[in-house]
């Protein structure tokens, strides 16, 4: 029988777990095996001794530890208060030198919630939450995560769904806005490699004839200029998007794009920048 109190069973199991101890348990600070992607845990820009961050919270730390087991939890209720709490516990250990090696222990977990037909609907939008919080706290730390292991659930979703869908099940809306809000915080925090780049520009401006998604599209492709603005720029002229392309289109190669045309506003390239 599930247990009708999670978060008192979170609190019990407190005095059972040395988190620290059990968290470098699983963590292995010198691994750089491509095969384990959620094993790297040391930042680029990590500070000096003598500048190294303060110690996170122990109880913020336990209850993290212990929190994350019930995100399997076969009932929905337990697993969206177990990333409710997660995402509660590492926004407050943020600036701590216990945050990285966390955020290493839960990630896993954490992206097998979005696993196709793996949980419930609210369970996918609040782990998408928790992850756009997540990229927030780890910035550039994140990027061999985003694109190992979050970039294939995220590329999916964007992938299956259509402007008609969109349209016409609230459910296909509210997700493919939620993955549009959470790729928008990792453009704008975490570097990206050139392929995810490139895929998360041409599969957003689909949906910029969509009238319910048209201003996130745009909110998105504008945070990407700055740092992938030959991409938008290529995909917009291809598309017949620019008004007064510096190519003409026959010049431009295919460059493996679906075959087609995409619907945006005239005045898409004004609003962009």
């Amino acid at each position: 029988m599930a247990d009708p109190d999670p978060i008192g069973k979170v609190l019990g199991e407190l005095d059972d777990v040395d988190g620290y101890d059990r968290m470098a348990e699983f963590v292995d600070f010198g691994s750089d095996n491509d095969d384990e992607p959620t094993k790297e845990v040391a930042p680029t820009d990590a500070p000096a001794d003598d500048e190294e961050d303060p110690a996170g919270s122990p109880l913020a730390i336990k209850i993290t530890l212990v929190t994350q087991n019930f995100l399997s939890s076969e009932t929905t209720a337990h697993q969206l208060i177990s990333l409710k709490i997660l995402q509660n516990t590492l926004e407050a250990l943020q600036s701590t030198r216990d945050l990285l090696p966390l955020i290493n222990e839960v990630w896993p977990s954490l992206v097998h919630r979005l696993s196709k037909d793996r949980d419930a609907f609210y369970v996918t939008l609040a782990a998408c939450d928790v992850i756009e919080t997540v990229c927030g706290l780890g910035e550039s730390w994140m990027r061999r995560r985003v694109r190992d292991d979050l970039w294939v659930h995220l590329r999916r979703a964007l992938k299956e769904a259509t402007v008609e869908s969109v349209a016409n099940r609230a459910s296909e809306k509210s997700l493919v806005e939620r993955v549009l809000g959470t790729m928008r915080t990792v453009v704008c925090r975490v570097p990206l490699d050139d392929h995810i780049a490139w895929d998360l520009a041409w599969l957003s401006m689909r949906f910029l004839e969509s009238s319910v998604l048209q201003v996130l599209v745009v909110d998105l492709l504008r945070a990407m200029v700055p740092a992938y603005g030959d991409k938008i720029w290529l995909i917009l002229s291809k598309y017949g998007l620019l008004t007064d392309p510096a190519l003409p289109l026959d010049a431009i190669p295919n460059l493996g794009l679906p075959i087609g045309r995409i619907k945006a506003p005239r005045d898409i390239a004004q609003q962009l920048g």
